[in-house]
């Protein structure tokens, strides 16, 4: 297949055109609209003045070319069966399909055009420059598609009026030809007004992506890929006005991995790092109801905060957090507790009001932990207990 556009070289400039195209399609409906309706009233209008042959032969040719674009604008309106043909394939075809009707349009310049009668000459002129005139905002997203279509319907219409050699004719020719010039270059500005707005409207949308992006890397730990201890402190504080207005519980975990520092010294950073890295992944897997969250708020310190969670199915959740890294088997040689690394937890909940805040749940929690160093570690202990 020709292709009429060029390939555009950056990733802008290939997502403008798309956008360009998608707007000259979801503009195609009408224009194909216009087409049928207005060849339609120029045959009931010239039908008895103008051979009848010619009339129905010139009609059937616009019925047929604007049903060929309609059936090209459903098969893009089909998400299979446009990603199966490029961008600029498509806006090949749509450039097509304006050409071609550019070209019967600009036949009737010539096809019904009444040699003896002026008036029949003035209606088939101002319908030509309507249908020009129409075209301007349905064609100009996508260059040169107005100038496919309004060459090809100007020209013989501006060539036969010079011919008829009169006055009249001649005037109604420079009038025309003034006109489409006109809308050449208005087309021009509007396809250039439009084709920036696109670009500022991605660039914009860019901006906005990338800030949400640095907003959200700001807030993930750059090891573990989890939450840090910001997001921890921002979903914490959230949760919490949440089930202060709900009048839910709301419970925390803190999880400290068993003589990590033994580990780390014993095996070098990189294996510790490593370390926390499978860590953190068993936890997120485990903060998986919605509203859950697992954050690495130290250096081998997590926190879990499970809204709307009794006392008791927070610290069976901890008891499954704790099991599942000893499931994971990673080797501790130096550790007094068990030959691979474990984690001790502390639970606490609390029903917030105004009378507490998110430092008392920390808190408690905190001390539930110590509490489960102190009795040996790898287990967990609720705070209260």
């Amino acid at each position: 297949m020709i292709d009429l556009l060029p390939m555009p070289r950056t990733a802008l400039t290939r997502k403008v055109l798309a956008l360009q195209i998608e707007h000259a399609y979801q503009q195609l409906g009408t224009s194909l609209a216009v087409n049928l309706v207005n060849g339609l009233v120029l045959v009931l209008i010239f039908y008895g003045d103008i051979d009848g042959r010619k009339l129905l032969l010139w009609i059937a040719a616009i019925y047929a070319v604007t049903l060929a674009r309609y059936a090209l604008l459903r098969r893009f309106r089909d998400p299979r069966l446009r990603q199966q043909t490029h961008e600029t394939e498509w806006g090949s075809l749509f450039l097509i399909g304006a050409l071609g009707s550019g070209i019967l349009w600009g036949a009737a310049g010539i096809a019904l055009f009444h040699p003896t009668s002026q008036l029949h000459q003035i209606f088939l002129a101002f319908a030509l420059g309507g249908m020009i005139a129409g075209a301007l905002p349905l064609l100009s997203a996508l260059t040169p598609a107005f100038q496919l279509f309004a060459i090809p319907v100007s020209l013989p219409i501006i060539l036969r009026l010079i011919a008829e050699g009169d006055r009249v004719s001649l005037t109604m020719a420079v009038l025309f030809l003034i006109f489409m010039v006109a809308m050449l270059v208005s087309s021009s500005q509007f396809s250039h007004i439009l084709r920036e707005s696109i670009e500022l409207r991605l660039k914009l949308l860019s901006s906005i992506e990338e800030k949400q992006q640095q907003a959200m890397l700001a807030r993930i730990d750059s090891l573990t890929g989890i939450a840090n201890r910001r997001l921890f402190e921002e979903a914490l504080a959230n949760e919490w006005k949440r089930a202060a207005r709900t009048r839910t519980p709301l419970s925390m975990a803190i999880a400290d991995i068993d003589y990590f520092k033994r580990y780390n010294d014993h095996l070098g950073h990189p294996g510790g790092d490593q370390c926390l890295r499978k860590v953190a992944e068993s936890m997120a897997t485990a903060a998986r109801r919605p509203g859950d969250l697992a954050a690495r708020i130290g250096g081998e310190e997590f926190a879990f905060i499970l809204p709307n969670t009794q006392l008791s199915d927070a610290a069976a959740i901890a008891e499954r957090i704790r099991e599942d890294i000893e499931s994971l088997r990673i080797p501790h040689p130096t550790s007094p507790t068990s030959d691979c690394i474990t984690v001790s937890l502390g639970v606490a909940e609390i029903l917030p009001d105004e009378t507490t805040s998110t430092r008392d749940l920390i808190k408690a929690a905190d001390a539930a932990l110590y509490e489960a160093k102190d009795r040996g570690r790898n287990r967990v202990m609720v705070a209260g207990d």
